[in-house]
Protein backbone atom coordinates (compact mmCIF):
# COMPACT_ATOMS: atom_id res chain seq x y z
CA UNK A 1 0.00 0.00 0.00
CA UNK A 2 2.76 2.35 0.66
CA UNK A 3 4.51 1.67 -2.55
CA UNK A 4 0.71 2.88 -4.34
CA UNK A 5 0.45 6.17 -2.31
CA UNK A 6 4.75 6.65 -3.44
CA UNK A 7 3.33 6.38 -6.98
CA UNK A 8 0.61 8.61 -6.43
CA UNK A 9 2.40 11.28 -4.61
CA UNK A 10 5.18 11.53 -7.50
CA UNK A 11 2.33 11.45 -10.58
CA UNK A 12 1.13 14.34 -8.65
CA UNK A 13 3.75 16.15 -8.23
CA UNK A 14 4.56 15.74 -11.96
CA UNK A 15 1.43 16.92 -13.37
CA UNK A 16 1.39 19.65 -10.85
CA UNK A 17 4.73 20.80 -12.30
CA UNK A 18 3.54 20.04 -15.90
CA UNK A 19 0.65 22.19 -15.70
CA UNK A 20 2.68 24.91 -13.79
CA UNK A 21 5.33 25.10 -17.18
CA UNK A 22 2.13 25.29 -19.30
CA UNK A 23 0.65 28.33 -17.93
CA UNK A 24 4.83 29.78 -17.87
CA UNK A 25 4.59 29.42 -21.33
CA UNK A 26 1.74 31.17 -21.59
CA UNK A 27 3.09 34.21 -19.69
CA UNK A 28 3.31 37.68 -21.15
CA UNK A 29 7.17 37.43 -20.35
CA UNK A 30 9.18 35.06 -18.24
CA UNK A 31 12.37 34.72 -16.38
CA UNK A 32 14.36 31.77 -16.02
CA UNK A 33 14.61 29.91 -12.75
CA UNK A 34 10.80 30.66 -12.06
CA UNK A 35 9.89 28.19 -9.02
CA UNK A 36 6.05 27.51 -8.90
CA UNK A 37 4.61 25.85 -5.41
CA UNK A 38 2.03 23.31 -5.35
CA UNK A 39 -1.37 24.67 -6.56
CA UNK A 40 -0.36 27.73 -7.98
CA UNK A 41 -2.75 29.44 -10.52
CA UNK A 42 -2.25 32.35 -12.12
CA UNK A 43 -5.48 33.77 -14.16
CA UNK A 44 -4.64 35.12 -18.00
CA UNK A 45 -1.26 34.56 -17.78
CA UNK A 46 -1.03 36.71 -20.92
CA UNK A 47 -0.85 40.11 -18.84
CA UNK A 48 1.42 38.61 -16.61
CA UNK A 49 4.67 39.18 -16.78
CA UNK A 50 7.84 37.49 -14.14
CA UNK A 51 11.44 37.59 -13.71
CA UNK A 52 14.41 35.63 -12.93
CA UNK A 53 14.37 33.83 -9.74
CA UNK A 54 11.07 34.32 -8.61
CA UNK A 55 9.44 31.99 -6.32
CA UNK A 56 5.57 31.38 -5.85
CA UNK A 57 5.07 29.18 -3.13
CA UNK A 58 2.45 26.71 -2.93
CA UNK A 59 -1.22 27.98 -3.65
CA UNK A 60 -0.66 31.48 -4.65
CA UNK A 61 -3.17 32.75 -6.75
CA UNK A 62 -2.58 35.44 -9.65
CA UNK A 63 -6.06 36.75 -10.43
CA UNK A 64 -6.24 39.02 -13.31
CA UNK A 65 -9.72 39.74 -14.33
CA UNK A 66 -10.04 41.45 -18.13
CA UNK A 67 -13.16 42.19 -20.01
CA UNK A 68 -13.47 44.74 -17.44
CA UNK A 69 -14.72 48.52 -17.68
CA UNK A 70 -11.44 49.54 -16.40
CA UNK A 71 -8.45 48.48 -17.91
CA UNK A 72 -8.23 47.03 -21.52
CA UNK A 73 -5.16 45.49 -20.88
CA UNK A 74 -4.40 45.12 -17.10
CA UNK A 75 -0.82 44.43 -16.05
CA UNK A 76 0.68 42.07 -13.43
CA UNK A 77 4.22 42.38 -12.76
CA UNK A 78 6.56 40.65 -10.74
CA UNK A 79 10.49 41.61 -10.31
CA UNK A 80 13.17 39.25 -10.47
CA UNK A 81 14.57 37.47 -7.24
CA UNK A 82 10.75 37.87 -5.06
CA UNK A 83 9.30 35.39 -3.04
CA UNK A 84 6.09 35.39 -2.30
CA UNK A 85 4.61 32.94 0.35
CA UNK A 86 1.77 30.27 1.03
CA UNK A 87 -1.53 31.58 -0.14
CA UNK A 88 -0.28 34.96 -1.47
CA UNK A 89 -3.19 36.74 -3.58
CA UNK A 90 -2.63 39.59 -5.92
CA UNK A 91 -5.65 40.68 -7.72
CA UNK A 92 -5.60 42.63 -10.67
CA UNK A 93 -8.02 44.22 -13.10
CA UNK A 94 -5.48 47.45 -13.80
CA UNK A 95 -2.19 47.54 -12.88
CA UNK A 96 0.13 45.92 -9.81
CA UNK A 97 3.59 46.41 -9.86
CA UNK A 98 6.08 44.42 -7.39
CA UNK A 99 10.08 45.15 -7.72
CA UNK A 100 12.81 42.60 -7.57
CA UNK A 101 14.28 40.90 -4.49
CA UNK A 102 10.59 41.71 -2.49
CA UNK A 103 10.30 39.35 0.09
CA UNK A 104 6.84 38.72 0.38
CA UNK A 105 5.31 36.22 3.41
CA UNK A 106 2.26 33.64 3.96
CA UNK A 107 -1.45 34.87 3.53
CA UNK A 108 -0.78 38.12 1.99
CA UNK A 109 -3.62 40.09 0.12
CA UNK A 110 -2.56 42.70 -2.54
CA UNK A 111 -5.04 44.34 -4.69
CA UNK A 112 -5.72 47.29 -7.14
CA UNK A 113 -9.40 46.69 -7.14
CA UNK A 114 -12.57 46.88 -5.23
CA UNK A 115 -16.32 45.67 -5.76
CA UNK A 116 -19.01 48.46 -5.85
CA UNK A 117 -22.11 48.53 -3.31
CA UNK A 118 -23.72 51.63 -4.25
CA UNK A 119 -27.05 49.77 -5.62
CA UNK A 120 -28.74 48.50 -3.08
CA UNK A 121 -31.01 46.31 -5.58
CA UNK A 122 -28.34 44.19 -6.69
CA UNK A 123 -25.87 41.57 -4.90
CA UNK A 124 -22.30 42.93 -4.57
CA UNK A 125 -20.54 40.39 -6.15
CA UNK A 126 -22.31 41.13 -9.16
CA UNK A 127 -21.83 45.14 -9.11
CA UNK A 128 -19.13 46.18 -11.19
CA UNK A 129 -15.80 46.29 -10.12
CA UNK A 130 -13.43 49.64 -10.11
CA UNK A 131 -9.61 50.38 -9.48
CA UNK A 132 -8.83 53.86 -7.40
CA UNK A 133 -5.34 53.37 -8.58
CA UNK A 134 -2.83 50.99 -9.60
CA UNK A 135 -0.51 49.16 -6.51
CA UNK A 136 3.30 49.40 -6.53
CA UNK A 137 5.99 47.70 -4.14
CA UNK A 138 9.83 48.79 -4.27
CA UNK A 139 12.68 46.80 -4.42
CA UNK A 140 13.75 45.15 -1.31
CA UNK A 141 10.59 45.34 0.25
CA UNK A 142 9.35 42.84 2.73
CA UNK A 143 5.61 42.32 3.64
CA UNK A 144 4.97 40.70 7.02
CA UNK A 145 2.94 37.36 7.26
CA UNK A 146 -0.95 38.96 7.08
CA UNK A 147 -0.93 41.85 5.39
CA UNK A 148 -3.12 43.37 3.32
CA UNK A 149 -2.57 46.36 1.01
CA UNK A 150 -5.05 48.15 -0.97
CA UNK A 151 -5.59 50.13 -4.37
CA UNK A 152 -3.69 53.21 -5.13
CA UNK A 153 -0.74 52.55 -2.83
CA UNK A 154 2.60 53.00 -3.57
CA UNK A 155 5.18 51.25 -1.20
CA UNK A 156 9.14 52.54 -1.41
CA UNK A 157 12.52 50.89 -1.44
CA UNK A 158 13.41 49.05 1.47
CA UNK A 159 10.56 49.24 3.23
CA UNK A 160 8.65 46.75 6.14
CA UNK A 161 5.19 46.55 6.63
CA UNK A 162 4.62 45.14 10.20
CA UNK A 163 2.37 41.51 9.97
CA UNK A 164 -1.18 41.72 9.91
CA UNK A 165 -1.00 45.44 8.86
CA UNK A 166 -3.77 46.89 6.35
CA UNK A 167 -1.82 49.27 4.24
CA UNK A 168 -4.54 52.04 2.84
CA UNK A 169 -1.83 54.77 2.26
CA UNK A 170 1.44 55.09 0.57
CA UNK A 171 4.64 54.05 2.79
CA UNK A 172 7.93 56.14 1.56
CA UNK A 173 11.06 54.50 0.92
CA UNK A 174 13.50 53.17 3.38
CA UNK A 175 10.59 53.15 6.23
CA UNK A 176 8.56 50.55 8.29
CA UNK A 177 4.61 50.65 8.86
CA UNK A 178 2.84 48.88 11.00
CA UNK A 179 -1.02 48.91 12.18
CA UNK A 180 -4.73 48.76 10.82
CA UNK A 181 -4.65 51.18 9.23
CA UNK A 182 -0.92 50.58 8.54
CA UNK A 183 1.23 54.29 9.85
CA UNK A 184 4.87 54.85 9.31
CA UNK A 185 6.52 54.36 12.71
CA UNK A 186 10.35 54.37 11.78
CA UNK A 187 12.35 55.93 9.10
CA UNK A 188 16.03 54.72 8.43
CA UNK A 189 18.45 57.08 5.69
CA UNK A 190 19.78 54.81 2.07
CA UNK A 191 23.01 55.05 4.09
CA UNK A 192 22.22 52.96 6.92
Amino acid sequence: MGNLLNLIGRLLRKLDRAVGSTTLAQLKNTGEGIVLGRGVQIEHPEYVSIGDGVHLNDYCWLSVAVNNDVCERPELSIGSDTYIGRFGTLACINRLVIGHNVLISDRVFIGDSAHGYALNSVPIKEQPMSSPGPVTIGDGTWIGIGVAILPNVKIGRNCVIGANSVVTRDVPDFCVAAGNPARVIRCHSEQS
